[in-house]
């Protein structure tokens, strides 16, 4: 393809495609791209084309639509009545897609806001709470800020339970708070969570509302563990803050200027230097351990300007635990061993998992 050979990649696709099951839309996408733009195989691009609606799971929008409507590589073909054929399923595709994304963010929306617990009248007197996550929101500054409780299976009220606060990445680049993304679930603290037996606390930022710069969204973390503290029956000497890439970021902040109240800190493929201001890294001379993983292969936080950190720093801050991993990039976390490598972490930072 790259060469422009698109006869001979013709032919080098229709020996990969001979097992059907192994070949995704994307890889016949390309096929037919290169067959459309062999003069002898237009036949053969057109079957292609229309095999491409027939996956069940195509991941398509309207917006991928509308720009396969326009793919040059496809020019050959706009003339036939197939090509009409195959946009009018993909919009369909992308269509239904859209739609059962709508109804799955309502339903979470439903689902988070039902399993919320009310305030308690009575101080230290826990209600049962379902298992899974309930929504919450807490007045900051001039926000309401949002947050995810997960409340793990073996939760029983009558028995205190660590508390993870775990800030997601990404804030710099959030434009809103996405509490209307189901997704949210599949996020590995909550697994991990499990086998410590804790609850989450979730909190949502955004751009203008983050833990990079905004000290009043710092402030509302602390308010979210009081009441989270109110409704669920939290060990208050086993309450751990962390997070990965600017949640991780932020993980620092709290462990060198403000660590009063927490247990101990964790970092995933975080930079530890804040715009808020130069780190105490001497306030982890003693006191909260903080435990942090880099991969080496790091594209977004250079693992070498992390290394230097801690090499300039690390004498000074015998709590800060620096770890790091040869590959898996800046989102390792997400990658087949994540959960692992986060579950080892927090096992570290908290004691052994428990039973």
């Amino acid at each position: 393809m790259g060469q422009r050979d698109y006869c001979g990649a013709v032919r080098e696709f229709q020996a990969a495609f001979a097992d059907s099951t192994k070949a995704g839309p994307f890889d016949v996408f390309a096929g037919t791209i290169a067959a459309a733009n062999c003069p002898a195989q237009r036949t053969q691009a057109l079957r292609w084309l229309l095999r491409i609606p027939r996956f069940a799971e195509l991941p398509v929008t309207a917006q991928d639509v509308r720009n396969i409507a326009q793919e040059a590589g496809l020019r050959s073909l706009y003339d036939t009545p197939q090509w009409t054929y195959f946009l009018a399923q993909m919009q369909a595709h992308a269509q239904r897609r859209e739609t059962a994304a709508r109804q799955a963010a309502q339903q979470w929306l439903t689902n988070t806001q039902q399993n919320a617990l009310p305030t308690p009248v009575r101080r230290k007197r826990y209600a049962a709470a379902p298992p899974g996550f309930a929504r919450y929101v807490t007045p900051a500054d001039t926000v309401q800020a949002p947050y995810l409780i997960y409340v793990p299976p073996s939760y029983d009220p009558s028995t205190a339970a660590p508390l993870l606060v775990y800030l997601h990445g990404g804030v710099a680049s959030a434009t809103q708070f996405r509490i209307n993304d189901p997704g949210v679930a599949q996020e590995p603290i909550f697994r991990a969570a499990e086998q410590q037996r804790a609850i989450v606390l979730y909190p949502y930022g955004r751009k203008s509302f983050g833990w990079l710069e905004h000290q009043a969204a710092l402030a509302a973390v602390r308010r979210m563990v009081a009441e989270v503290q109110t409704r669920y029956h939290v060990d208050a000497r086993r309450i751990y803050l962390g997070g990965m890439s600017n949640g991780g970021t932020a993980a620092f902040w709290y462990a060198c200027q403000q660590p009063q109240g927490f247990a101990g800190f964790y970092a995933i493929s975080a930079m530890p230097v804040s715009s808020l201001g130069p780190l105490r890294f001497q306030t982890l001379a003693g006191g909260a351990p903080l435990y942090s993983l880099n991969a080496e292969d790091d594209e977004v936080f250079p693992y070498k300007e992390v290394a230097a950190i801690h090499q300039q720093h690390g004498a000074k801050a015998p709590q800060w635990h620096f770890a790091s991993r040869p590959t898996g990039g800046h989102g390792f976390l997400y990658g087949p061993d994540g959960l692992t490598a986060l579950q080892e972490l927090l096992a570290q930072l908290m004691g052994k998992p428990k039973r």
